[in-house]
């Protein structure tokens, strides 16, 4: 898999494989960011990462004949001997009612029912692929082909925390309140974003996240053991 490079800033560049969402190109995304900050971590103030993106912000200016040596040793990484351990979160959701306000007008988008939609969407595994937009929003890989829909022509304003929604191909869920233009199907109870915690987020990139429908008494339940900061991430 062919990886280019486009040198934005002497102290900025951006590394880039072909425009795909998938498990491979995250593995390589993945090694290449552990090479580089195994190796590089002197020079390198901060990498971000896209679908097929590896920003980097440098600690001192680089040539372009630099990042030409750069590429040439990223492409001789041998990614098949390269594993990955990938831990399984399940996150509990309330779908519908007052939770998942968009929950109706996508069931007649999508010609589908109210509860096709809820069982599409709790019966799949996701993979994350990075957090962004927001503090612990996290971009998740997997949804189901028939739950794709654009996201909204005219975003909200406010969108409630913890909010799970659809936009495009994807699916995440709202840490903060936000303005947003997805597609909101659900809520899920617990913090997912807590700055006095090493990490402020559990799952990492790379992750797989499961769904868990749950009713109105566990949701209260959840939501009062994450105010009281007594709720434990379960995972596989």
């Amino acid at each position: 898999m062919e990886i280019k490079f486009e040198y934005t800033h002497s102290k900025l560049i951006e590394l880039s494989w072909p425009k795909s969402i998938s498990p491979e190109t995250l593995k390589q995304l993945i090694q290449v960011k552990k090479f580089l900050e195994h190796e590089y971590a002197e020079g390198i103030k901060e990498i971000r990462m896209g679908f097929h993106t590896l920003s980097l912000r440098l600690q001192l200016d680089i040539q372009k004949a630099d990042c030409l040596e750069l590429l040439d040793e990223i492409n001789t990484l041998d990614f098949s001997d390269f594993e990955f351990q990938s831990d399984t979160w399940s996150i509990p959701v309330y779908y519908g009612a007052e939770f998942g306000k968009d929950l109706f007008k996508l069931s007649e988008l999508l010609q589908l029912s109210e509860k096709e939609i809820i069982t599409l969407h709790a019966s799949k595994e996701y993979q994350l692929y990075f957090y962004g937009f927001l503090p612990g929003f996290m971009y998740l890989g997997g949804l189901d082909p028939k739950l794709h829909i654009p996201r909204k022509s005219n975003p909200e304003r406010t969108v409630k925390p913890g909010s799970v929604a659809i936009g495009g191909s994807q699916t995440g869920i709202y840490p903060i309140e936000s303005p947003g233009g997805w597609h909101v199907i659900g809520n899920c109870p617990i913090s997912l974003f807590d700055i006095h915690q090493t990490p402020p987020v559990q799952p990492k990139i790379g992750d797989l996240i499961r769904f868990r429908s749950i009713d109105l008494q566990e949701y209260n339940d959840l939501k009062h053991l994450s105010k009281l900061g007594n709720y434990t991430w379960k995972h596989d």
